[in-house]
């Protein structure tokens, strides 16, 4: 096995790039950053590990592509422009090291690079069990970050997207015939960081959907203190994922399988007029599921053709991905 800075100089090392902001980068003890004047620092953490978060047998290309992609929606659901990230990589023994470097370096290079994000520092350990941990970095105008706690009462609800896709992807992975843009989706998500960067000053609310769809909307509206509508008819979901749905039997399934990586966030009505726009400079579908209103704090009314579907929802499990059961 490689020494941690043999490992540090030939694979990642590369990935730092020239950045203004970036005094000093890999190479030292700690980064020194610059922040540049009026503006906050947004910070996420995530880590993803081998056979919770990913299969054991998924591609380390996309392993990398995916443990950066969900911090970067994690910025964009916040507004915040990307800057720069550390890496905390914790390799099994056994690992086939050179070729799985190569490929795992490659995957996060080039997600960086689409969005302009620097490699500033990290560690690497051996360890029983891969286990990938980013921090990343971004910028947000003085008070002007997204939060989750700021939804008014009859702000309207929106999600960027397709919602299932990532779920139905990690359900089909060994029977791949047809699914293979769902399972794409899974391994790559594309954080919408140009869209968040667009809905600063315009959205009253923002998250990434993770979880799954309602999981996440139910933050928004408990730390808003409001409560929702949602109409199930008017999630946007692909031909796919309406399939797999009906054949199972579960007309939640794409609200509560997570992966999506999508925002769903809140907005006036008096703005919504402005999303038409966005959606034609960055070819993406904005659709909107429903709508704030007065209530008990985190309430999800759904419904479906006018009818309430609370009864039903409650035979299914509506809850999203779980990380401690």
């Amino acid at each position: 096995m490689s020494s941690e800075f043999a490992i540090i100089e030939d694979y990642f090392k590369p990935i730092s790039v020239n950045d203004s902001a970036v005094v000093i980068g890999i190479g030292d003890d700690g980064a020194v950053l610059s922040l540049p004047s009026n503006k906050q620092l947004v910070v996420v953490t995530d880590t993803s590990i081998e056979g919770v978060h990913f299969p054991k047998d998924t591609q380390p290309f996309d392993i990398a592509w995916k443990s950066l992609a969900v911090n970067l929606s994690d910025l964009a659901a916040m507004g915040a422009k990307p800057a720069f990230f550390s890496l905390a990589l914790s390799l099994p023994t056994g690992l086939n090291q050179n070729d799985w470097l190569k490929d795992f370096a490659l995957g996060l290079k080039t997600l960086a690079k689409k969005h302009s994000i620097s490699l500033v520092g990290g560690d690497t350990t051996k360890s029983t069990v891969l286990s990938i941990t980013i921090t990343a970095n971004g910028w947000v105008d003085k008070d002007k970050a997204i939060l989750r706690s700021t939804a008014k009462v009859d702000d309207l609800i929106f999600v960027s997207g397709n919602i299932g896709d990532g779920g139905l992807g990690l359900k089909k992975l060994n029977n791949v015939q047809g699914f293979q843009s769902a399972i794409q989706r899974l391994n790559r998500p594309n954080p919408r960081v140009e869209l968040g960067l667009k809905l600063v000053g315009l959205a009253s609310s923002a998250i990434d959907i993770s979880d799954g769809l309602l999981v996440d909307l139910k933050h928004i509206l408990d730390a808003s203190h409001v409560s929702a509508n949602v109409n199930l008819d008017d999630i946007p979901m692909t031909l796919e994922v309406k399939k797999y749905s009906a054949e199972i039997n579960n007309p939640f399934f794409a609200l509560t399988c997570g992966d999506d990586y999508e925002l769903c966030f809140t907005i006036p009505k008096n703005k919504q007029h402005v999303l038409q726009t966005i959606q034609k400079q960055l070819s993406v579908s904005l659709t909107c599921i429903g709508q704030i209103v007065d209530g008990k704090k985190g309430v999800i009314q759904l419904k479906s053709n006018h009818q309430h579907l609370q009864s039903k929802a409650n035979a299914f499990q509506v809850e999203g991905f779980k990380h401690f059961v």
